[in-house]
């Protein structure tokens, strides 16, 4: 059975909620120094039958969307790319002109995702992480291939 790419209704909200806290610490995610409860956000979920396999979360402001959140549970299956895939339809559609995303400079993985999907480096923000961290304790130190986590970096797309 194919994955099913929805938009996120609130009969998701508890398994959101779950994916969120699992891949995220909590599913308030810092962005300018506030706090976003991403499981209250709009978006996409993956389904794989009754199981929660990829989420991607939007705060959707005129001129551009941003995606605060995009997890797929089983990575490299194409799951990333289909959720981005409906933000990009959606957004066109609506004559959204582009999207953009932030990632913390450790995340090579994120920075090869989006750039090979249109995806281009905007802004570094320096020491954007080391601030978040200070509210938010639970983010750690060092990430992905031992890089230290400092600062944060957008990515934008012109659609």
């Amino acid at each position: 059975m194919p994955v099913i790419i929805r938009p996120t209704e609130e009969k998701d909200h508890a398994d959101v909620h779950q994916l969120l806290t699992e891949r995220w610490t909590a599913p308030e995610i810092m962005l300018d120094d506030d706090m976003v409860d991403a499981s209250r956000l709009p978006g996409y979920v993956a389904y794989d039958g009754d199981e929660l396999v990829g989420l991607v979360t939007l705060i959707k402001r005129d001129g551009e969307w941003e995606i605060l959140t995009l997890d797929s549970i089983n990575r490299w299956g194409g799951v990333g790319s289909q959720l981005l895939d409906a933000v990009s339809t959606e957004a066109r559609q609506l004559n959204v002109p582009r999207l953009t995303v932030r990632t913390s400079n450790d995340n090579l993985d994120a920075f090869r995702f989006y750039q090979r999907r249109g995806f281009r480096l905007e802004k570094i923000g320096q020491g954007v992480i080391d601030r978040e961290r200070e509210l938010k304790p639970g983010i750690p130190l060092r990430g992905d291939y031992g890089i230290e986590i400092h600062d944060e970096v957008l990515f934008a797309r012109t659609l």
